[in-house]
């Protein structure tokens, strides 16, 4: 009786592990690490890029094949969204390699990548987000320069907006946003803390709103990551 009890407890123990292997497997996080295609150049590596479904937008490095020497690291970089779809996920050799517009990837070995876009679902509960930007020093100057949702790529300019007789915002709305759904804000400054800045946001209901402060001769507030990318004149 007492290695009945021992074997249905090793049993129950086999049974939890799997369960766990199961649920490791199963997430929708991207994995951390790329399973790369061995080549037989050991000097450099063959890179293959392509659009999923061909011409549903615009990336870089366009899409081709490439050779490109072992251990260098390439920028991807969604440029612009087709109209009816939304950019989905990178997909490096079959992996899920994130959802960020902007990723990096350091070739170790040959590498199959597919930027992977989705046509926008039409029956999902959507709205609109404003993105208002202001001079905290300076609130009498209204901020000029563009806003880009990068994931749709669309593009607004800042339209001024007196909020008080002394303040001056600028203001640009995008409709047509997926709620719950988190954006890349692309910030495009022609004066005061001119240069281009990044952040994200999450539409959280149908009238979503975005306040973003900056300190014209100074830093920007909130902090965000001033971006490294030239402002990219989307294609008509």
């Amino acid at each position: 009786m007492r290695d009945m009890f021992r074997v249905l407890a090793l049993l129950a123990v086999l049974v939890l592990a799997g369960l766990s292997v199961v649920s490791v497997y199963a997430s929708d996080e991207p994995l951390s690490w790329v399973p790369w295609f061995e080549g037989t150049d050991e000097e450099y590596v063959q890179l293959k890029i392509e659009v999923v479904p061909n011409g549903a937008g615009i990336i870089y490095p366009v899409p081709g094949v490439y050779r490109i020497k072992r251990g260098e690291t390439v920028v991807l970089q969604v440029a612009g969204v087709a109209s009816g779809y939304e950019f989905s996920h990178w997909e490096v050799n079959f992996v899920d390699y994130g959802s960020a517009p902007f990723k990096t990837l350091t070739l170790e070995g040959d590498a199959e990548v597919k930027a992977v876009f989705t046509r926008a679902a039409s029956g999902e509960e959507v709205g609109y987000l404003m993105v208002d930007i202001v001079f905290y020093d300076k609130p009498s100057e209204p901020p000029e320069g563009s806003v880009t949702l990068w994931e749709l790529g669309v593009s607004m300019p800042l339209t001024p907006v007196q909020v008080t007789p002394n303040q001056w915002h600028g203001q640009a709305v995008f409709k047509g946003v997926r709620i719950g759904k988190t954006y890349t804000v692309v910030v495009n400054l022609e004066n005061g803390v001119g240069g281009v800045y990044v952040n994200f946001w999450t539409v959280y209901n149908r009238a979503s709103y975005m306040h973003w402060g900056f300190i014209s001769c100074r830093r920007k507030l909130p902090e965000a990551p001033r971006s490294t990318f030239k402002p990219f004149e989307w294609p008509s």
